[in-house]
């Protein structure tokens, strides 16, 4: 004789939200996905020692949670990033952002060679991430919920980049 299903068996389980990247999370994620700590991402972008500082800082405060700015400087002496989807994630709702990978920032738009040096392209294995991070093994981001990030941008937090 075959046991009846209980009611709550039959209940789907409320499933977490999913994480999403915002723009000082891209930011990092590329940044890191590229191997450099922050006083190596900004070493290009300065060119006295007086300056060094000063770059230092603002690179560390396009990472700082909540901050947005209105136009980003081409990162790309340091690190490739897309500048399309960095405004995408600054001006939409998460609910709107652009698919990323999940463990490198990278965009299906971007050009990016996989470990093997094939067109990068989504994981069969994982659709979170990019098949360069899977044969990289590269973990997931570390990412707050949609909760933790702040709704609005505090006073002073978004910027614009010289």
């Amino acid at each position: 004789m075959r046991s009846v299903p209980s009611l709550l068996s039959m209940i789907d389980e409320p499933k977490a939200p999913a994480p999403t990247v915002m723009p000082w999370d891209y930011i990092r994620m590329r940044r890191e996905a590229a191997g450099l700590s922050i006083e190596q991402a900004a070493e290009p972008f300065w060119h006295r020692k007086e300056h060094r500082a000063d770059v230092e800082r603002n690179f560390q405060r396009i990472e700082t949670v909540g901050f947005r700015v209105k136009r980003l400087w081409d990162m790309s002496r340091s690190f490739r990033l897309n500048l399309t989807v960095y405004r995408q994630l600054c001006d939409t709702p998460p609910d709107m952002h652009p698919r990323l990978c999940l463990a490198c920032g990278w965009d299906e738009w971007s050009a990016q060679l996989d470990a093997e040096g094939f067109d990068c392209t989504w994981s069969d294995a994982d659709p979170q991430i990019c098949t360069r991070c899977e044969q990289l093994r590269r973990p997931l981001f570390e990412q707050r919920l949609p909760n933790f990030h702040p709704t609005h941008t505090p006073h002073g937090g978004h910027q614009i980049a010289a």
